[in-house]
């Protein structure tokens, strides 16, 4: 009988998961780690993506569903070898290893090292499914450099339901929604036998997965009228509270939003969703924009997380000095953002996926940031020795030396007239390739302070400049790729189909962004600039797919907000995927965040790939620029010799 004898495998397959875990390069003392055991872990370097690295360190990240403890292990060398001792804690279901040296992470061909805890040779309850949860969650991306792989995310959460299928699972929905890929008519009986199962339940909890399996099998109508019930059964129930939280989220009018988080807390006194305490900071910040600071000081109190509001302060009393307006309001409110953080910083304690030391650096990297915004406050108020007391200390922190840091280091220093200081201090920057504009000013307004001319300057700069751009230029070669793109077609804001093979013979800029996405709004006005520098260049393309979006008027909200912001560019909508979500063509890039950044050459193959913001306008622009003109340049140089221009 085929049950039976997929049961009586169980077992060996389970010993055969637990010896291909171990890696060549990384082994444990036991191959069923149980909690509260000791485990030596053994780390081979020979050909390994660490070979020949110093200063190798390890660190094994506990996934108990809870606090996710993350222990420092101290490492031994011995030959090519490195060993070293953690223990398990009690509470643990799986961990994953990250060893590393600086940036270099060996993450074992993208899987990472992940480990299941056992209790009697058996994966504890809970096991596949955290390790399922840290690979689709995007986590082990994030720590370990673990590809985010949805088969193997529903791989690890179907043998937790194969071995513990009456536990109670944390993360259902996952499973149901990788379950409705692609489901066969077996596979969607099965699906709907649960929902008919679970609806008659009494419990919210089991409706709500209900609904959203509905969902995930595209039973809209269903869904809807599942969930219409549901709020009527449960009035103050998760459904009603979440659509609350977005409705206070998504409205922009202050005063109908204070109207809906009044309504909110009268329903959901104790809501302890942190979603809600961004609401508070953002109506607080608002009220203080508008000038009632007796509202301002109301929603203040009332905000539990105060490491959100300081960034609240900070963000708002950069912004005023960037334009000079407000500048007495914005020096206390970063002074207040620097008083939380010192405070933060007596009382420093692990937090999930950090150990305390991390934690530490995290603090004193947050306080670097605000610091920089006050001291560049205090330049605008033209207290120079004062602004330059602060400064200084962010740049001997800061050893990398952003552009930010660098650019007001080297304001202040002008101000006060220490020119050779402003000069050392720019010039080390030029050539580590970190110049900017900015700087350039900066070094000219030195220059002419030293020489009392500006004659050579032009010449000065451009020597100083060519050993940054080459700078620049061999960092970024290292981060070239050369594989085939996707094609794909898309419509845009018109209705206009847009294809990517078409576009062949031009070198096309994809940006993957969304409406919600704060770091890919950020990025726009630099990205605006780089539209704008090939804009008459018909050989350069820039495509924006909108993606991941929720709801059905993303498309709307995005038209609204390309119009409000006057970008003059060419948006595309990612189509529906296999999950029935907007993700289509993200997934097939493979895209694991947001904004992310293709670079594809003339041939159709994408050169580079580019995930975040880099912080400012000018940082984009060059960014951007440096490698379309890096892919235009290899083109050109590869471009094939035809037999008349061989011939000798």
């Amino acid at each position: 009988m085929k049950p039976h004898r997929s049961i009586l495998l169980l077992p060996a397959m389970l010993a055969l998961q637990s010896v291909f875990a171990q890696s060549n390069h990384l082994t444990l003392s036991s191959n069923y780690p149980a909690a509260s055991e000791k485990i030596q872990l053994t780390y081979t370097t020979k050909g390994s993506p660490l070979a020949n690295k110093k200063d190798i360190s390890a660190e094994v990240y506990f996934l108990d569903g809870k606090e996710y403890p993350v222990a420092e292990v101290a490492l031994k060398s011995s030959d090519d070898a490195l060993t070293g001792e953690f223990e398990i804690p009690a509470m643990a279901k799986a961990f994953f290893i990250k060893i590393y040296s600086g940036t270099d992470i060996d993450n074992n061909n993208d899987k990472g090292y992940i480990f299941e805890v056992y209790k009697d040779n058996k994966p504890v309850p809970g096991a596949y499914e955290e390790e399922a949860y840290v690979v689709e969650s995007n986590l082990g991306s994030s720590f370990g450099k673990i590809k985010a792989d949805n088969d193997r995310v529903f791989e690890l959460l179907k043998k937790e339901y194969e071995i513990y299928p009456t536990v109670e699972k944390k993360y259902p929905g996952i499973y149901y929604w990788l379950l409705s890929r692609n489901a066969s008519p077996a596979t969607k009986a099965l699906m709907n036998a649960k929902v008919k199962s679970l609806e008659k339940s009494s419990n919210e909890k089991d409706l709500n997965l209900a609904s959203y399996i509905l969902s995930d099998l595209n039973e809209k109508a269903a869904a809807d009228s599942l969930k219409k019930m549901i709020k009527e059964k449960f009035p103050i129930g998760d459904i009603a509270k979440n659509e609350a939280i977005y409705a206070m989220v998504m409205e922009k009018d202050l005063g109908k939003r204070d109207s809906i988080y009044k309504d909110f807390a009268s329903k959901f006194p104790e809501s302890k969703d942190p979603n809600v305490d961004y609401v508070r900071t953002q109506l607080a910040i608002d009220y203080l924009k508008a000038g009632n600071n007796k509202a301002f000081e109301n929603y203040v109190a009332q905000v539990k997380n105060k490491s959100a509001l300081a960034s609240s302060y900070n963000n708002i009393a950069y912004d005023w000095a960037e334009k000079g307006t407000n500048l007495d309001l914005a020096e206390k409110l970063s002074r207040q953002s620097l008083d939380i953080i010192s405070d933060k910083q007596k009382n420093v304690a692990a937090a999930p996926f950090y150990t305390k030391s991390e934690m530490e650096k995290r603090n004193r990297a947050t306080y670097n940031m605000y610091e920089d915004s006050y001291a560049y406050i205090l330049y605008g108020q033209k207290k120079y020795n004062e602004a330059l007391k602060y400064q200084k200390e962010v740049y001997e922190y800061d050893t990398e030396n952003d552009p930010t840091t660098n650019e007001h280091y080297s304001l202040i220093l002008n101000a006060l007239g220490k020119y050779a200081e402003s000069k050392a201090v720019i010039e080390k920057a030029l050539k580590a390739g970190r110049g900017t504009g900015t700087l350039n000013d900066e070094l000219k307004e030195a220059y002419v302070g030293l020489n009392k001319s500006d004659k050579g300057f032009d010449e000065y700069l451009a020597g100083l400049n060519k050993i940054s751009n080459q700078k620049k230029h061999d960092e970024l070669a290292k981060q070239m790729i050369n594989k085939p793109a996707v094609s794909f077609i898309l419509k845009d804001f018109n209705g206009n189909t847009v294809s990517l093979a078409n576009l062949k013979g031009k070198t096309v800029v994809v940006d993957f962004w969304a409406t919600w996405c704060g770091p890919c709004k950020a990025s726009f006005p630099g990205m605006q600039l780089a539209v704008n520098k090939y804009k008459n260049n018909p050989d350069v393309k820039f495509l924006f797919i909108d993606t991941w979006e929720t709801g059905d008027s993303y498309a709307d909200v995005a038209k609204k907000f390309i119009a409000e912001n006057k970008y003059t560019f060419t948006v595309l909508f990612d189509e529906k995927g296999n999950d029935g979500k907007q993700s289509k063509v993200v997934s097939q890039f493979g895209v694991e965040a947001i904004p992310t950044k293709f670079i594809i050459d003339k041939n159709g193959n994408i050169r580079f790939s580019v995930r975040g913001y880099s912080g400012s306008n000018q940082a984009v622009l060059e960014e951007v620029g440096s490698m379309i003109d890096m892919v235009n340049e290899e083109v050109a140089a590869t471009k094939e010799i035809t037999p008349k221009q061989s011939m000798r």
